[in-house]
């Protein structure tokens, strides 16, 4: 049986850094990390730098820096990260 997945893009306002379907993303929360899987209750949170990681559909893991700060918001199994600036 496969993972179920959802949709995340990560933008920035030079680009859209990624768009797809992954089967969990974490992220620097303001308060600590935090992760997302598939259903997960909608959200909408602001971020710190740090690490954002993420499977994608093939279960490979994916990593980036997000220098700054930024917004992620999770609703109707998509979730959209919003970024000052990221790296990876």
């Amino acid at each position: 049986m496969s993972e179920k997945t959802f949709t995340l893009e990560i933008v920035t306002p030079m680009r859209t850094v990624f768009a797809g379907q992954v089967s969990s993303l974490m992220a620097p929360g303001t308060l600590g990390y935090l992760g997302v899987l598939a259903s997960h209750a909608p959200l909408v949170t602001t971020l710190e730098t740090g690490k954002v990681s993420y499977r994608d559909r093939s279960g490979t893991p994916q990593t980036l820096q997000l220098r700054g700060s930024g917004l992620l918001e999770v609703f109707h199994n998509q979730a959209t990260l919003l970024a000052d600036e990221i790296e990876g």
